[in-house]
Formats: C-alpha cells, sequence, structure tokens
C-alpha cells in the first residue's frame, strides 16, 4: 500500500485459477504476458482509492475459438475495458440521476466522474409495461457544448424510461406518438413547449 495525504494506492495481483475463455468457455491453460491496470475504487477515509491490479493474459488455444488473446477478470472488481471497479461503479449509479449535485457530491468524495460520466453509466432501459402517467423530461450534455440528450424519467415509479439522441423538439415529439399515455409533463425549459408546437 502506498499512502498520501489525498489518496491510498493498494497494489494486487491476480492469482486465481487459470480462467475460462470468454469466446469458447475453454479453461486456457498458457500465459501470453502480465500487465497492470489502475482501477478507481470508493473512496476510503476521506482518500482517493486506488487499486493497480497485475493480471494475466491467456491464450486460448481452441482452435475455432476467433479469440486468440484475453485478459483475465477479478470477479467483483474488473470488468473489460473499465478504468473504474464494479464498486465504484455501482456506487456512481445511485448519484447519477443528480445532475449537478451528482457531480458536487463526487467532488466532495474525491472522485473523478462529472456529469458526463455520470450519465455514460445509464444503461439503455427494459420497455416499461406501460406508457408513464407523469413524465418528467430533462436536457443534458454528452459533451458540453457540443451533443445534447434528453433524458425521460417515469416521475411516479422514480425511474428513467428513455434516453433520446438528441434534444430537439422533432425526436421528443415522436417519441410521445410512440407512447401514448402522458398525462402530465414537467420540464426545466421549454422543450415541452417546442414540442406543443411541433406536433399541432
Amino acid at each position: 500500500m502506498q499512502f498520501t495525504a489525498e489518496s491510498l494506492v493498494v497494489v494486487a495481483a491476480a492469482c486465481g485459477p487459470p480462467p475460462r475463455c470468454p469466446g469458447c468457455r475453454a479453461r486456457a491453460r498458457r500465459v501470453h504476458s502480465c500487465y497492470e491496470r489502475s482501477l478507481a475504487e470508493r473512496p476510503l477515509s476521506g482518500r482517493k482509492l486506488l487499486v493497480r491490479l497485475r493480471v494475466r493474459r491467456f491464450f486460448c488455444d481452441w482452435a475455432s475459438c476467433p479469440r486468440r488473446t484475453f485478459v483475465e477478470q477479478v470477479s467483483g472488481l474488473s470488468e473489460r475495458y473499465r478504468r473504474s471497479s464494479l464498486g465504484l461503479k455501482t456506487w456512481l449509479r445511485q448519484v447519477e440521476l443528480g445532475g449537478r449535485a451528482g457531480e458536487r457530491l463526487c467532488r466532495r468524495m474525491h472522485l473523478a466522474a462529472g456529469r458526463t460520466r455520470l450519465l455514460e453509466l445509464l444503461e439503455p432501459p427494459t420497455a416499461p409495461e406501460r406508457s408513464p402517467r407523469v413524465l418528467g423530461v430533462d436536457e443534458f450534455a454528452f459533451r458540453k457544448g457540443r451533443t445534447y440528450g434528453t433524458i425521460l424519467v417515469d416521475v411516479e415509479a422514480g425511474r428513467v424510461v428513455d434516453v433520446l439522441p438528441d434534444r430537439t423538439s422533432e425526436t421528443f415529439a415522436a417519441w410521445l406518438r410512440d407512447h401514448p399515455g402522458a398525462e402530465i409533463l414537467g420540464s426545466r425549459d421549454s422543450l415541452w413547449h417546442r414540442t406543443v408546437r411541433a406536433t399541432r
């Protein structure tokens, strides 16, 4: 472990049994190479926590498998292409819909996660059984000053209904036509008023 006034670094190495190839599920037998990953973790005692994890890349010897090599994952800690732990990812999802409030909380917890990072964690929601009666509408930036989207929330159920790829009234109007049933809409801006004009 390495300590500073603001951070804690944990150095670890994966040492479990050879994993199965994610492509063909055959168990690996040969190590290709090793390398170090850096995973942001949930803060500990007011300090940033970083896990420097040494992992192994394995050969897949199954002739018909399209994968030649793959990297082991540590259950409950890591997943492919992520620079944060599964625990941190779960924690961030609990604050993601806070928008700027969630961003401020992350800053206080010494987490490098702005609004865009939090919104990226939104998974495509499953289709609801019925259209929400009370629909909340808000705009957000995928990339500030460049790319904007629209988030739709079922206010009564307290869950995300959909994330639209832009903030145009035409896209929102098309969504409303495909999902009739909303009786009350709440929005912080003029999107709803522009949509009313677009659907007349």
